[in-house]
């Protein structure tokens, strides 16, 4: 049996609503708040980071590649990574964006993908490692990576408070040693083959982007 063990860090977000009185006198205009304008201030800065940093690209345009056959490991006692989500949208949720540099790479090219908090507040996200590269195959999408032994995939999810703005970056290198993130001790098979690959990360909100590789 698989497990999952969660530390998760909660906080607690408190909003204030003002009140307001109208007054008989047509002339009279009540003034803002420090909060509102605090607030009109965060949104117009998130409004322009939106703008100005979501570069990028989210999948390829053209249909996709024929779903790899005979996508198995040879290797004993291997599992193949689980999906962690339930449902994946492309590129955008209604509070992150997912943009990757390209959507064509050769067999060693270098991956750059960003997460972006797209919102005007805080939001809470899981750590950058918590990732999956997978592969179209003809029994779907399947993650790339596994590892060998009896041991499951356990994770200490822990969630993260992220203002708006840039969250996380990637650069990965397309090999098989490239796409394992250092602090998990995963194995890629079988070897890459080209394929349409896509890298979803399905910590709290779950979003993907696409990219075809050539080997």
């Amino acid at each position: 049996m698989r497990r999952r063990h969660y530390l998760l860090a909660t906080t607690s977000f408190l909003g204030f609503a003002g009140c307001s009185s109208i007054s008989s006198n047509p002339t009279e205009t009540a003034a803002k708040t420090e909060t509102e304008n605090t607030d009109e201030k965060t949104a117009r800065n998130a409004e322009n980071m939106t703008e100005s940093q979501l570069s990028g690209h989210v999948r390829p345009t053209g249909g996709p590649w024929e779903p790899v056959k005979g996508f198995s490991c040879e290797k004993s006692n291997f599992t193949r990574h689980p999906p962690r989500y339930d449902d994946i949208s492309w590129g955008d949720t209604e509070n992150i964006s997912l943009r990757i540099n390209d959507t064509a790479f050769e067999y060693g090219d270098t991956a750059q993908i960003t997460l972006t908090n797209t919102s005007n507040r805080t939001i809470s996200l899981g750590l950058k490692y918590m990732y999956q590269i997978e592969l179209l195959t003809e029994d779907g999408w399947q993650d790339v990576r596994g590892k060998t032994g009896d041991d499951d995939f356990e994770y200490i999810e822990m969630s993260t408070e992220n203002p708006p703005g840039k969250v996380f970056e990637w650069s990965l290198r397309l090999t098989e040693e490239g796409v394992v993130p250092d602090e998990k001790d995963f194995i890629v098979c079988p070897e890459l083959v080209s394929g349409r690959y896509r890298f979803v990360y399905p910590a709290l909100e779950q979003v993907a982007v696409a990219f075809d590789l050539q080997k």
